[in-house]
């Protein structure tokens, strides 16, 4: 038997039993960074998903302000909501509310400002003469938003702006703490449409 060949046959050895334990301290060290990437990924696909039902709850509330279910040519423009409730599905924050009800939570997490006709209107003064109006508006449910309305250039010749705010305060779908700091604290998102409504 050849020694060269049985000495290289335990050098090879001991080289794959350090190649082992170097690969399973690499695999230790890579596997958390990986997990939390992967963690990361669901949170944005949430964060994603909430912003296209915000942007579809804006405005199909935003619409519906104005047109209700018939079109253009009802007369009644239906209600802003119910004090207190997002249940009330006849009116605009109802509406609001049923499009984001894909979401983790939205009846606790979602907060609906519509400003609307229906409402009432506020007279803007400036020097002592009044430049156009404004929408009243109400927090659905009951709360604190206190997003101004704007004023429509030609609200003194019956333009008004019909406003709604969407709020909606994202639950993170998976947690990460790592040494106490949380990675992904909860966040909230602001969605405002406004149209024109002819009084």
């Amino acid at each position: 038997m050849n020694p060269w060949r049985t000495t290289r046959s335990r050098i090879t050895a001991a080289v794959d039993q350090a190649d082992f334990g170097s690969a399973l301290i690499e695999t230790a060290l890579v596997l958390p960074v990986l997990f939390a990437l992967t963690l990361f990924a669901v949170d944005y696909g949430y964060f994603y998903l909430v912003a296209s039902n915000m942007v579809t709850s804006g405005r199909n509330s935003a619409v519906y302000s104005i047109q209700g279910f018939s079109g253009p040519g009802q007369q009644k423009i239906p209600s802003a909501g119910t004090n207190g409730s997002l249940a009330d599905t006849a009116g605009v924050a109802g509406l609001a509310a049923g499009d984001m009800g894909g979401l983790a939570n939205n009846t606790s997490q979602t907060k609906v400002e519509v400003c609307s006709k229906v409402l009432g209107t506020t007279a803007v003064m400036q020097g002592g003469n009044k430049i156009g109006y404004i929408t009243n508006c109400g927090t659905y449910p009951s709360g604190t938003l206190s997003y101004a309305p704007d004023m429509d250039p030609e609200s003194l010749n019956g333009m008004l702006l019909h406003r709604v705010d969407v709020v909606y305060t994202v639950p993170v779908p998976v947690s990460l703490h790592i040494f106490g700091f949380n990675l992904s604290p909860p966040s909230s998102f602001h969605w405002k449409v406004e149209m024109r409504a002819i009084d």
